[in-house]
């Protein structure tokens, strides 16, 4: 069984893989174009809710509020066409991907139960998160009189997941997977237009501020060597703090020096795409898919940190 995990602050907070159906070139997509959408009503438990499907995806939710229900088509749509886009091209699944989005915690439990059976306990100091198991996203609203941001942030996480499962024939490494999803997370909506916004993320920067400023920064080969689902045995704040600082890598890697390694992370990708990702076997592991001098690049990453978490940068 494949599972990946997410974990939510207060505000919000979150494999065999397969073969291509189409293919889009917008580098930065902020909505969907026209898509098929089809709702009919669905029950689940004797809890009335709907099933929405789109061409990517399959929603089941029991969540009662129109607006966040007629929100989702476009929202998700909007997921698959930044997913296979933002890093250079990149196929849409052949299959849609499937979502329990369901509109309360207790759901939720029974979900993962039924998914999980004994497996589940080890989830239930989770807290605010969601779950994807065997690519399908099982998640629960976050939120408050109707809203919707947190949720998304979070179907954005995990629907990363669920998009790298159905088109890449490797696995990615643990820390790029998860480290992908947390960049994920940031949106905003202006005007009515969703704008994808990866250092538009306040939980993740707040808690990265923290570590910065107590020098708790994790080495690099640490952090992508570590597993979520160790620390969340250690403790929650030990896996907030190992997501804010994969997000923080993978803004790094994305944004240092004009996009320098950008396309070191476009190679991974394409390897993993095609079936040809290896780990490199020297010591310093993923590092070398990166650099030839990895403690160069742990001295880049830790100035560049500090700076990217000082109040006032512009991009805030």
């Amino acid at each position: 069984m494949n599972l990946k995990l997410f974990i939510a602050t207060v505000l919000l907070f979150s494999v065999s893989c397969g073969a291509p159906k189409s293919q889009q070139t917008d580098p930065r997509p902020a909505a969907a174009p026209q898509t098929q959408v089809h709702k009919e009503a669905w029950a689940w438990k004797g809890q009335n809710g709907t099933n929405v499907l789109t061409d990517g995806w399959n929603i089941k939710t029991t969540i009662t509020y129109e607006h966040i229900v007629d929100s989702l088509p476009t929202f998700y749509e909007s997921l698959l066409k930044h997913y296979s886009t933002v890093f250079g091209e990149l196929p849409y699944p052949q299959e849609r991907l499937n979502v329990f989005l369901f509109a309360d915690e207790p759901q939720w439990q029974q979900k993962v139960v039924e998914l999980l059976g004994d497996e589940a306990c080890q989830w239930e100091g989770l807290g605010r998160g969601g779950l994807t198991i065997d690519g399908t996203a099982v998640l629960y609203h976050l939120d408050s009189r109707g809203r919707s941001r947190a949720t998304f942030r979070i179907a954005a996480h995990e629907g990363w997941h669920q998009y790298a499962e159905a088109v890449l024939q490797d696995c990615l490494p643990t820390w790029l997977d998860e480290g992908i999803g947390t960049w994920m997370e940031g949106f905003r909506i202006r005007r009515g237009v969703l704008e994808f916004q990866p250092a538009s993320n306040w939980d993740r920067l707040s808690t990265l501020r923290t570590i910065v400023a107590s020098d708790r920064l994790t080495s690099l080969p640490s952090l992508l060597s570590s597993e979520p689902n160790t620390l969340l045995a250690q403790s929650r704040g030990a896996l907030l703090g190992y997501y804010a600082q994969l997000w923080a890598f993978t803004s790094f890697i994305m944004e240092y020096n004009d996009g320098q390694y950008r396309p070191a992370l476009r190679r991974i990708l394409t390897d993993a795409l095609n079936g040809r990702l290896r780990e490199p076997r020297r010591h310093a592991g993923w590092l070398l898919a990166f650099t030839e001098d990895p403690s160069e690049m742990e001295e880049e990453y830790r100035s560049w940190i500090k700076a990217y978490v000082r109040p006032g940068n512009s991009w805030r």
